[in-house]
């Protein structure tokens, strides 16, 4: 009690100049309890009165209560042969920042920065919220709220890149919210850090249990965190490249991709590419067949396959048909009107046309290096 009690008067006391604060212990309570959950460190208040040449009193009565006075000075002078250096800071919040507005869902505007990576920052502190808005929105396209039970209506209408979430919020949990996108195959394969001030390891087991893809505990480095977000971006770059460029039935790539054999993308494109492969000499599976076998909606299916591959759903129907076509045309068994045949094509042209813009060759040559024995990426 003592201690939360004294959390609550220093904090004050840091934003008011007053001499001598004399709060009911109900409301120390309560407040400390706030300042803990978002990130403010108990361990470092008595070193902070003695910095600034205070005072703490205690005073407790039996079935009373406890009444704490802390005494700062309230002039300068103490400070004047000081120079202060941290080396090791780690921001909380920055005061004097400009209040960012929460936008209803029907007000997003995601059209605003659109070349930008998208985040999502889900923070019922304001004045966090408000720093960490002010500090990425220059670099990212950034939409804000302050719990989960918003951010569940806005991220499948904002679609961001990466979720930014705090735990401990009203109305929803950033733990809880965090699970149930990572197991809603329409956005599973949003990264989410969970930025928190609960830091045992149980905490930090429960929270990467939920699905969370990195777990930061405040107080934190604004410089650390710009980084874990960079990583995975980069990262989620990284994987719609191998998503987009698997071969169907290659070994080496399902060797490579083993540990993803569970992971609820992986199944997805795994049950799209199988399901083209299935009807490949079939011309009249497009999106919208493919979108009513796996009981997805075209614009909930879109949005998926362009996270994941970064291309339109047509473009990476006609590249699997492609691929396949290229394994057809190394046998040397059928031609080229057989072949775009095979591959779902009804028009030869316009499949020699299709093949010479993805493999830079018309299908003649490249079966012809095929023979030659140059693999897939000397002939490209």
């Amino acid at each position: 009690m003592i201690k939360k009690t004294i959390s609550l008067f220093l904090a004050i006391c840091l934003l008011m100049p007053t001499l001598t604060i004399l709060p009911t212990t109900a409301f120390a309570k309560s407040y400390a309890d706030q300042l803990r959950d978002k990130g403010f460190p108990e361990s470092y208040i008595s070193k902070l009165v003695s910095l600034h040449n205070g005072k703490i009193y205690i005073e407790s009565t039996e079935c009373q209560g406890s009444t704490v006075r802390i005494i700062l000075p309230k002039e300068k002078e103490q400070f004047k042969n000081f120079t202060l250096s941290v080396k090791d800071k780690k921001t909380f919040y920055e005061p004097d920042v400009p209040t960012v507005p929460l936008k209803l869902a029907g007000e997003l505007r995601t059209e605003d920065n659109d070349k930008l990576h998208r985040i999502l920052i889900v923070e019922d502190n304001d004045e966090l919220r408000n720093y960490l808005f002010q500090s990425f929105s220059p670099i990212y396209n950034v939409q804000v709220c302050n719990n989960g039970k918003e951010a569940l209506t806005i991220v499948k209408q904002f679609w961001p890149g990466l979720i930014l979430s705090d735990i401990m919020m009203p109305e929803m949990r950033g733990d809880e919210l965090c699970h149930i996108l990572k197991n809603d195959i329409e956005t599973s394969h949003i990264p989410i850090i969970l930025l928190t001030a609960l830091n045992t390891d149980k905490n930090i087991i429960e929270g990467l249990q939920s699905g969370a893809d990195e777990y930061i505990v405040k107080p934190f480095n604004i410089g650390i965190l710009r980084a874990n977000i960079a990583n995975l971006l980069t990262n989620r770059a990284l994987l719609r490249h191998k998503y987009a460029s698997l071969d169907l039935n290659d070994e080496k790539n399902n060797t490579d991709c083993i540990n993803c054999s569970n992971d609820l993308d992986w199944k997805f494109i795994a049950t799209v590419k199988k399901s083209v492969e299935d009807n490949m000499d079939n011309p009249s599976f497009n999106v919208d067949v493919l979108c009513n076998l796996l009981n997805m909606s075209r614009t909930s299916f879109y949005n998926k396959i362009k996270a994941l591959t970064d291309q339109a759903p047509a473009a990476y129907i006609r590249l699997i048909r492609l691929k396949h076509a290229a394994q057809i045309l190394k046998e040397q068994k059928h031609t080229i009107t057989e072949i775009s045949e095979l591959t779902g094509f009804s028009d030869a042209k316009y499949f020699r046309e299709v093949f010479k813009k993805h493999f830079n060759m018309s299908p003649s040559q490249y079966a012809k290096r095929g023979k030659e024995g140059k693999d897939d990426e000397e002939i490209k």
